[in-house]
């Protein structure tokens, strides 16, 4: 390896790293509200919103903590499919 390619090696190497650190950034952790029109949001809203519900079901029905837990725990969104909490 002769100078020169190691050189250019090296700034193209740095160049990379460079545009990683400025991608990295693009992960800020964002905060949604009741109005807002991000679909991600209002996914988010819509499982604290079945979340509550089950809790309000749950507490109806007179079951201890843990059984109330084990059932939050595998309750599922029937609108996505994903676990409500998590």
């Amino acid at each position: 390896m002769d100078r020169r390619h190691f050189l250019s090696a090296t700034a193209l190497s740095g160049i990379g790293l460079a545009a990683l650190a400025s991608s990295a950034r693009a992960f800020d952790q964002k905060v949604c509200d009741a109005g807002s029109t991000d679909p991600a949001c209002r996914e988010l809203i819509r499982h604290h919103e079945l979340v509550a519900q089950l809790e309000e079901s749950l507490a109806k029905r007179g079951l201890d903590d843990a059984q109330r837990k084990a059932i939050l725990a595998s309750a599922v969104c029937p609108f996505c499919g994903q676990l409500l909490l998590g």
